[in-house]
């Protein structure tokens, strides 16, 4: 209670700190991202394609002090560039530069981002920086062009400062304060910044405005340079009000693709929801006019309360706290990514059709990349099984897999659906995120016709639960909390060869055309295969007759061996299907502990 009523004293501060998750973003390029995660103080290297496998991290505080978080950096933002040998975080006090082994282009083009984890971080403040602004709680976001050129920090006070990200020494001549308060009309209360693709402008997120202050001029110089900011002024209040009958509207940040711009707020107030949800908005840019109007919102509610659900852009969710959105580097979709900070995930929302078509925003789709699967308690939990597990570990399982391929293994199904078909096949759960992922990289999936184009759906056990977080840490495991959702929403993986893994949270009542995947202890196998040949249909009758034994003499070995299975299982995890009066451990029945259940063979799955 006194935590929050200190945010409602300091509104600038409590934008800045409030929820605890993915705080900012950075793509390397259309298939890693690179996360700044607050609830877990670290910087974590998503894989997009595989559903949001963590192939690389690094913890930003001292490990002596893991036990102490009001010690830890709490990331606000970062950001590098392609042949940048240095990563850019932002906390609301302090700029640090973090020395990298190569550019994170570099590690990505070989996929291998385990230099990561030995990177030194140092608090960068340059000469020419005021020491007044220094620590004083209202730092902001980061943004690097891509090539190098330029990079920028915003103080939500003071304005923005201009540094040198190829060579970032205190003594720098680059480092300059290049915007202040009021310059080209450039107020206080600075949320978002970006570089435009063109790197021709930079774009200035505040809690009313956009400005998109003018990077090149027509003689091809940097107005900034020359002490004289120039800016376009964008009203959002003015444009997107009007959604909710005028209602007062705050915003967090805004993306530009081609004559679009996404822009991520929601009213400030509503009558269905106290912590009301975050939506998308697209404004277009009219060349006849010159100016950006037709405010339309294309994704999330912006008045429901904070959710967790995937789909079209109208059935989307997103928690109340997201601070930043940026646009994937990708030459075949338009996507924008938004760090759904109380979610613990990233979520991909493809506006490719209403940006091809200028039309058809009821084409908008949404899928998550849920990246967070245990990593605090791998990360700061002593006991096991936590302690023997690194956080690339948690991404990677093995184990049983099976599965029923062809049309006729195609059924429309809710998650209670897909779970009998598991116990009615004897395996008796549905696979976990991570299984699915091993699974697909190894190629062992159902599919409909075996073509690498055609998408396979299945159900899986991932949770979708989800809740505020005021300081680092992690959800209570059953979603049992006032400030937490999704208990009733489950993922469902979309996945081919050729586009890789995707994650969508869907309510598990809806029925989904699904195929059937379960998972269980072992090696993979294949429900039902087809003989190849009728010799082989002769020799498989053959083995059936062989095998007949005497009820007599199985079912004392049966109830034998379960009996001694009981008495090992004792103190172990128990799988999905074990009877629940003879648990002890209530995270078991969660489904949110699931590599303890399986065989933990370390693969590759790159």
């Amino acid at each position: 209670m006194i935590r929050w009523l200190l945010l409602s004293v300091l509104p600038n501060l409590a934008s800045a700190v409030t929820g605890q998750g993915p705080r900012s973003i950075h793509p390397i390029n259309d298939r890693y991202v690179a996360v700044a995660d607050s609830s877990i103080d670290a910087v974590l290297i998503v894989d997009g394609n595989s559903g949001g496998a963590v192939v690389g991290h690094l913890v930003l505080h001292d490990r002596t002090d893991d036990d102490d978080p009001y010690s830890w950096l709490e990331p606000v933002s970062l950001a590098s560039c392609d042949d940048c040998k240095y990563l850019f975080v932002t906390s609301n006090s302090a700029l640090y530069a973090i020395a990298l082994d190569r550019p994170l282009s570099v590690m990505a083009e070989s996929h291998d981002f385990s230099a990561l984890s030995n990177s030194v971080v140092r608090e960068y403040w340059p000469d020419n920086w005021s020491e007044k602004y220094k620590g004083d709680g209202y730092l902001r976001m980061v943004s690097i062009a891509h090539d190098g050129s330029s990079a920028y920090v915003a103080h939500a006070q003071g304005g923005i400062f201009s540094f040198d990200p190829l060579n970032p020494t205190e003594s720098s001549r680059r480092a300059k304060h290049v915007v202040h308060v009021g310059d080209a009309d450039i107020g206080q209360d600075i949320n978002g910044l970006h570089h435009t693709r063109s790197l021709k402008n930079l774009v200035i997120t505040r809690s009313k405005y956009v400005h998109i202050l003018k990077l090149v001029d027509e003689e091809g110089e940097n107005p900034l340079d020359f002490g004289n900011p120039v800016a376009y002024k964008l009203s959002l209040d003015y444009h997107c009000s009007k959604l909710y009958d005028g209602a007062e509207m705050t915003w967090m940040d805004t993306a530009i693709i081609n004559e679009y711009a996404f822009v991520m707020g929601h009213p400030k107030h509503s009558d269905k929801s106290e912590h009301n949800g975050m939506a998308l908005y697209r404004l277009t840019w009219y060349d006849e006019d010159e100016r950006w109007k037709d405010c339309v919102q294309i994704a999330g509610s912006g008045l429901e309360d904070a959710g967790w659900v995937d789909g079209s852009g109208f059935e989307a969710r997103f928690s109340s706290t997201p601070h930043e959105i940026v646009v994937l580097p990708s030459l075949e979709t338009h996507t924008v990514i938004v760090a759904d900070v109380d979610n613990r995930a990233l979520r991909y929302v493809d506006v490719t059709v209403p940006v091809e078509t200028h039309d058809q925003t009821d084409k908008v789709r949404v899928s998550s990349v849920a990246y967070d699967e245990d990593l605090y308690q791998v990360l700061y939990q002593k006991e096991e099984p936590w302690m023997t597990l690194n956080v690339e570990d948690v991404m990677r399982q093995d184990g049983k897999s099976y599965y029923h391929s062809g049309p006729e293994g195609l059924y429309s199904m809710n998650f209670a659906a897909a779970q009998d078909e598991c116990g009615r096949v004897g395996i008796g759960r549905v696979c976990t995120l991570p299984e699915i992922r091993a699974r697909f990289a190894r190629g062992q999936y159902p599919t409909i016709d075996g073509d690498d184009r055609t998408w396979t759906t299945v159900w899986t056990a991932e949770p979708c639960v989800s809740c505020h977080l005021e300081d680092p840490g992690r959800c209570a495991m059953d979603g049992d909390s006032d400030d937490s959702w999704g208990e009733n929403f489950k993922m469902i993986a979309i996945f081919n060869p050729q586009r890789g893994l995707q994650n969508q949270c869907v309510h598990v009542d809806r029925p989904v055309d699904t195929m059937s995947m379960c998972c269980g202890l072992g090696g993979p196998a294949v429900l039902s295969p087809k003989a190849a040949s009728a010799s082989e249909e002769d020799g498989s009758t053959d083995s059936k007759k062989a095998g007949v034994i005497s009820a007599g003499v199985i079912v004392p070995l049966f109830l034998i061996a379960a009996a001694a299975y009981g008495l090992y299982m004792r103190k172990k995890s128990k799988p999905g299907w074990w009877p629940k009066f003879l648990r002890n451990d209530q995270r078991e029945e969660t489904g949110h502990a699931p590599h303890r259940e399986v065989d933990m063979r370390g693969r590759d799955y790159i």
